[in-house]
């Protein structure tokens, strides 16, 4: 997934010039996280870390490390450049992008791992 981040999640390439709406930042940058989150060898290896989690902590404390929390972590620190412009106010930047992963990730990946669903078409 590390490898995937690198390659899948430019968000730090989605800042809007001084002159573009934040929305379409914004948009941008969650695309690129969904794009990461929904991939489907990602999902297909969350599906196998969640079945190994109890016998094999230490990779799904990797998994969480190198994957789940840099995805945050890059959208954090592009919402805090946003906060820092003056384009957008935000108290707590690591809960608004927690919050705005699982709203755009959240539910189309639970219904592919847990309910067989198929994830949502990748954008071209």
């Amino acid at each position: 997934m590390s490898d995937r981040l690198d390659r899948f999640c430019p968000i730090s390439a989605c800042t809007p010039p001084r002159m573009q709406n934040i929305e379409t930042g914004l948009n941008a940058a969650l695309m690129a996280c969904a794009d990461l989150t929904l991939d489907p060898d990602v999902v297909a290896l969350q599906r196998i870390i969640l079945q190994e989690a109890g016998q094999f902590p230490d990779l799904a404390a990797a998994f969480y490390r190198n994957g789940i929390a840099r995805t945050a972590a890059a959208l954090s620190n592009w919402l805090r450049l946003q906060v820092k412009r003056g384009l957008i106010d935000l108290g707590d930047v690591e809960e608004a992008a927690g919050i705005l992963i699982g709203m755009v990730a959240g539910a189309p990946q639970r219904a592919a791992i847990f309910g067989g669903v198929p994830l949502p078409p990748a954008r071209t």
